[in-house]
């Protein structure tokens, strides 16, 4: 095997997702470079300490996704705004060169624009740009891959134009087996690691599941649950385990259902009680330690860290291949894995919904070292939501709104949930649940008496229940300002969620009006959307927002905003 020189340059690969494809791309792009003898360093950019180490990095590659409608991830909004600040001056990061990919889709109007907004900022904040900015579109007939490989190409070119390696080195073979990320140290002992529980990161705190009911009716398509949180800490009286502000963002871990870890194991022909005691990477300067309390065990991984209901990724098929003892499966895997063969992947797997259990399934002859599958299966990822409550009403629960996503796999006709929906809907109280609270950009004026015009269809008035609930709380304090919010659901009765609370809110004047759109409810068949009755109160409207309204839109990041 070619090894990397010792002398080898380095850099650092900083990611920024929604979704998790950033963090594939970077990781790929890692190995791409390794390949070619440049040593990389793989981080999320909400763990970098950018204020520390920003002003003296030398090199750093940005991959970065684009959320919405041109809007940063949620994961970069710390960093962006760090960026923003006026008081930084022109030369800041003068001495930084930096090269970033994009991640978008092009039919949007707004491609890209993270990635192009961070390029602008880096420029003016005096770094240097290595090559042209990256724009992976995945409209395109290869998918992201195609500029993503090309643009990787132009990057590699010009580092070893920078830092020239020596006469005798040859990159890496892409059909040669590299070392998987981490080092796993093991030891058997079935009734220990049978007592074994999960522990979550040091971030997250268990709070216990006190309400979990549906609040859309029994025969609506769409199942939208009200569940609440008991957020006393058992040990100590008086305090809670969380504290959260109106506007605030909880962010819950779910777990994988039992048969289906059940399943993956018996496929890949693991031990679940086989004690994990040790996991390091092979180099502290490619990866990170994974955030996982030691000592646990397979089963518990399986169960509450690898994301084994998700969509397996393009490295996935790629790395599999060395794992088969059939000649046949490893000839397909390899064609998955390969540019030409993208569309049938695309056909194959993410068409058809397919997860890693499903996959493993039709590859039968697999055997994977335990060690790999950190480098095969993405970790679970914890779901956001906006809280639905207000401290100043509930101040020892925290609620939340969620609408259950179902979908359906097409040519194999199986209806499908995702991996949080189908852990809501069979959670059963008194559940221990994972999680944590983050700021969120949409927050309280700082005085009550600012106008709020509020704009949340479907389950996007969570916030805006926080925001009313609070606002109910203060009002005996003294005046409030105008509030107006406007609310949309299909019909009357079926999912128009928290009716009776918000015309309540109405009536005690915690807000001066609300104004409901039910689409599919009119006489005449013709559809009324949200937008309709602000256009409406167009004059009111803008009478609010020259008095200083603070305006908000919440709900879902397809059209929604546009229309509005």
């Amino acid at each position: 095997m070619t090894t990397i020189p010792s002398s080898s340059f380095g850099c650092k690969i900083i990611y920024s997702t929604q979704s998790g494809t950033g963090q594939e791309v970077a990781e790929k792009l890692s190995r791409d470079l390794l390949r070619n003898g440049i040593i990389t360093k793989v981080d999320d950019i909400e763990n970098y300490d950018y204020k520390k180490l920003l002003p003296f990095e030398n090199i750093i590659l940005f991959v970065v996704s684009t959320q919405g409608h041109g809007d940063v991830p949620d994961s970069m909004r710390l960093f962006w705004n760090f960026l923003l600040i006026r008081s930084h001056p022109s030369n800041a990061l003068g001495g930084l060169r930096f090269a970033i990919l994009g991640l978008g889709d092009s039919s949007y109007t707004t491609f890209n624009f993270a990635s192009k907004k961070l390029n602008q900022r880096l420029l003016s904040l005096g770094a240097q740009q290595l090559i042209r900015r990256g724009d992976a579109d995945d409209q395109h007939d290869l998918g992201i891959d195609y500029e993503v490989e090309k643009w990787t190409l132009e990057l590699t070119t010009k580092l070893h134009q920078l830092y020239p390696l020596p006469l005798d080195f040859v990159p890496i073979d892409r059909n040669i087996l590299q070392k998987s990320k981490y080092m796993v140290e093991f030891k058997t002992s079935d009734q220990e690691g049978q007592r074994m529980q999960f522990k979550p990161p040091q971030q997250y705190s268990i709070v216990q599941l006190k309400t979990n009911q549906r609040i859309t009716c029994p025969y609506w398509n769409q199942d939208v649950r009200h569940l609440e949180f008991d957020i006393k800490d058992p040990n100590q009286n008086g305090r809670n385990l969380l504290k959260y502000s109106s506007g605030d963002v909880t962010y819950i871990l779910p777990e994988n259902p039992t048969k289906s870890v059940n399943e993956i194991i018996e496929c890949l022909k693991f031990d679940p009680n086989t004690i994990i005691t040790s996991i390091k990477p092979f180099n502290s300067e490619l990866c990170t330690t994974p955030q996982i309390n030691l000592p646990t065990t397979i089963g518990i991984l399986f169960k509450h860290y690898f994301d084994i209901m998700g969509s397996p990724r393009r490295y996935f098929f790629e790395l599999l291949q060395f794992f088969t003892s059939d000649p046949l499966e490893q000839e397909r895997l390899q064609y998955f894995s390969s540019t030409e063969g993208q569309d049938d992947l695309r056909d194959y797997n993410q068409k058809e919904k397919r997860n890693y259990i499903d996959v493993l399934k039709d590859f039968q002859n697999i055997s994977i070292p335990f060690e790999y599958i950190f480098d095969l299966i993405m970790p679970i990822k914890p779901r956001p939501f906006s809280i639905s409550s207000s401290s100043t009403m509930h101040p020892n629960e925290l609620h939340v709104s969620a609408g259950l996503n179902t979908y359906m796999a097409p040519t194999r006709r199986l209806l499908r949930m995702g991996l949080c929906s189908q852990w809501f809907q069979t959670l059963s109280t008194g559940a221990l649940v994972p999680m944590y609270i983050k700021q969120s950009g949409a927050t309280l004026p700082p005085s009550p008496n600012i106008p709020l015009v509020m704009v949340g269809p479907g389950t996007g008035c969570a916030i805006f229940r926080s925001f009313m609930q609070h606002r109910e709380m203060i009002k005996k304090d003294g005046a409030l300002g105008e509030a107006i919010f406007y609310y949309g659901c299909r019909h009357a009765n079926s999912d128009y969620l928290y009716q009776q609370e918000f015309e309540h809110y109405e009536k005690s004047g915690t807000i001066s009006q609300l104004s409901v759109a039910f689409s599919r409810d009119s006489d005449d068949n013709k559809k009324v959307y949200v937008q309709h009755l602000m256009r409406r109160d167009a004059q009111l409207i803008w009478n609010l927002l020259e008095n200083g309204a603070w305006f908000y839109i919440s709900g879902s990041s397809g059209r929604m905003p546009k229309d509005f």
